[in-house]
This record gives structure tokens, C-alpha cells and sequence, in this order.
């Protein structure tokens, strides 16, 4: 098995699996952060130039999570994170950023509703396949 590291923005990690039928199939996991817009959509291009224009670092998306971090004492205030969209092109993947807004009824929050959230750090995590 052979392990290659290398600096690139997104940072990413590559993994060549012992075994695989295709042996010019790599594996890699790519890590990057992005910010969420008005919308509360942040988007984490993970291309060689970091751009939506730029070649992809993956040829397919195996698998991708998201992640916000929040200190915030308050549960409604606290941002939350679903993925939304993992790009067939391999180039970018999505997550939608939101909190609660509603009324409070004995510290439990009723009738409330989902409001997207700006300036967000989302963390991305992303394994995919790539041809070497």
C-alpha cells in the first residue's frame, strides 16, 4: 500500500488501495471549508484552482459530510448543517446552514421555523475516486 501526501487548497490526503481491480483507481479524502452565503448554502469547490472553472481533484464522490462549529449557549441560535448537494461533475459539494426562530414556551421552542444563516464556517469532509 502506498501513502502520498501533498499540499493543495482544499487540503487532501490520497490513499492507493492494495487490490483494486483498476490499479490506476486512486482513493482520496479531501478536506476544505467554506462559507455560507445570504441563502445559508455554503459551497466547498474542490478543484485544482478552487474554482467552480478549475479540473476536478476527484473523478467520482464516494461519500461527503459537513460539519458547524458553534459555542453559542442558545439552542435556537445554533447553526446547523445538512448536506445538500454532492456534484456529479465531482467538483463541489453544498450544504444548507440553518437555525430556529420561534416562539419559546418554558425553554422549548413551538411553532417554530427553519431561517438560513450567512457567514457560517461549514468544515467538509469528502472521499472520492480519482484515476491516477
Amino acid at each position: 500500500m502506498s501513502n502520498e501526501f501533498f499540499l493543495l487548497a482544499p487540503t487532501a490526503f490520497q490513499a492507493f488501495k492494495v487490490g483494486e481491480s483498476n490499479p490506476k483507481k486512486a482513493k482520496r479524502i479531501v478536506y476544505g471549508q467554506a462559507t455560507s452565503d445570504a441563502n445559508g448554502i455554503a459551497t466547498l469547490y474542490f478543484t485544482v484552482n478552487g474554482l467552480a472553472n478549475g479540473n476536478p481533484l476527484l473523478t467520482t464522490i464516494d461519500y461527503a459530510v459537513s460539519s458547524v462549529y458553534s459555542t453559542n449557549s442558545s439552542i435556537n441560535a445554533r447553526p446547523r448543517v445538512q448536506m445538500r448537494e454532492k456534484n456529479v461533475a465531482a467538483k463541489y459539494v453544498s450544504a444548507n446552514v440553518t437555525n430556529i426562530s420561534g416562539v419559546t414556551v418554558l425553554g422549548i421552542s413551538v411553532l417554530g421555523s427553519e431561517n438560513p444563516v450567512s457567514g457560517i464556517l461549514v468544515d467538509f469532509m469528502i472521499l472520492g475516486s480519482f484515476d491516477s
